[in-house]
């Protein structure tokens, strides 16, 4: 029984995953008879009959749908999602036991580490960037307000079989077999790696599979996380588009436009931080004082109180300019109009505390 992985093994532990992520990013469009022959192996592997297939462009296309047959009939009580999940983890189980590298919690939700016999290998995994690509989840997020309540309230369980969820999971198959000559089942690793290549969704319910396409285009950074300037990161072929930035989600009204045609006046209006921090990045500190006028009134510690003269609101524009010391990102609010130095304006941004008084609390 293997209990410790050789410095040798952990080295190629980021090489799967980056094999299994080039497999899905790769992944071409899927075609009727691919779909129809994934949905038979998948079904007959569960032991379930085979439903009627339904092949759709796009996850929210996908939900729409499945929307508006629940609103009309039945066959959409049983999502068999879950069924697989019990698969895997019985197999990734399996390779605990013959391992005792991982602990036999729930792998697939938090990847829990035994670190007395493996250290560092939850780290090792979690550190290589881009292994979040959950397609449905980012869709679900953008649409949640509206998606979210018409899926619960018609109590319809919209979890899915997803490539890019699922080439993880391959991953670690992969590692196991190759590296640890574990023991497994070949059915379940040979339908895993045909979803994964396949690079679907799949909402798989008693009578009907929902069967989404992959992206016509994923666009990533050099850390492949989601990212496009001036054009979708992820782009369906009938248009659905959602835009990133560095692994940011933008309103389209913002990802649609190259950063150097982005606006300063956005972040005037934008109370996301998040999004006005990727706002300050793209648009450059040195364009936003220019282009909105402002000039500096005081300064203390890190921080910069500052007065935009360009009458673009009712009221004076009053600005704290704070940099962080450990990342040396500038960070931009707006502090209300009658404020008259930038330690009063760190004040009222710690909702009255005093920063002195702030410091020493945290």
């Amino acid at each position: 029984m293997i209990n410790k992985l050789t410095p040798e093994q952990k080295a190629l532990i980021p090489s799967y995953l980056d094999k299994w992520r080039k497999i899905v990013l790769a992944s071409e469009l899927i075609s009727q008879n691919t779909a129809s022959e994934i949905v038979d192996v998948l079904y007959s592997f569960l032991g379930k009959n085979i439903p009627k297939i339904i092949l759709l462009n796009n996850p929210l296309a996908a939900i729409n749908q499945i929307l508006l047959i629940s609103s009309k009939e039945k066959g959409l009580e049983n999502n068999f999602a879950d069924d697989l999940e019990r698969y895997i983890e019985k197999q990734l189980k399996e390779f605990s036991r013959q391992t005792s590298l991982i602990s036999v919690g729930s792998i697939l939700l938090d990847n829990r580490v035994n670190l007395e016999s493996l250290e560092n290998l939850e780290d090792q995994l979690d550190s290589i960037p881009g292994n979040n690509l959950n397609l449905l989840q980012m869709i679900l997020r953008m649409n949640q307000s509206e998606l979210v309540w018409q899926l619960w309230s018609k109590g319809v369980d919209h979890k899915a079989i997803s490539s890019f969820d699922l080439y993880y999971t391959a991953a670690l198959f992969d590692f196991f077999i190759s590296e640890c000559d574990c023991y497994y089942k070949p059915k379940i690793y040979q339908l895993l790696e045909q979803v994964v290549r396949a690079g679907i969704i799949i909402f798989p319910f008693e009578e009907y599979c929902f069967v989404c396409d992959r992206p016509l285009h994923l666009r990533l950074d050099n850390q492949n996380r989601l990212h496009a300037e001036g054009e979708p990161a992820i782009e369906f072929t009938d248009g659905y588009s959602l835009y990133f930035h560095h692994g940011v989600a933008l309103p389209e009204e913002y990802g649609k436009l190259h950063p150097r045609e982005w606006q300063p006046e956005w972040l005037l209006t934008q109370d996301n931080a998040e999004l006005r921090r990727v706002l300050i990045q793209g648009i450059g500190y040195t364009r936003i004082c220019a282009e909105l006028q402002a000039k500096e009134l005081d300064s203390w510690k890190e921080y910069t109180f500052l007065q935009i003269d360009n009458p673009i609101d009712v009221e004076p524009i009053c600005l704290l300019k704070m940099t962080c010391p450990s990342t040396g990102f500038i960070h931009v609010l707006r502090v209300p109009p009658d404020t008259n130095s930038a330690r009063e304006a760190v004040r009222w941004v710690n909702w009255g505390i005093d920063p002195e008084d702030f410091a020493v609390q945290t």
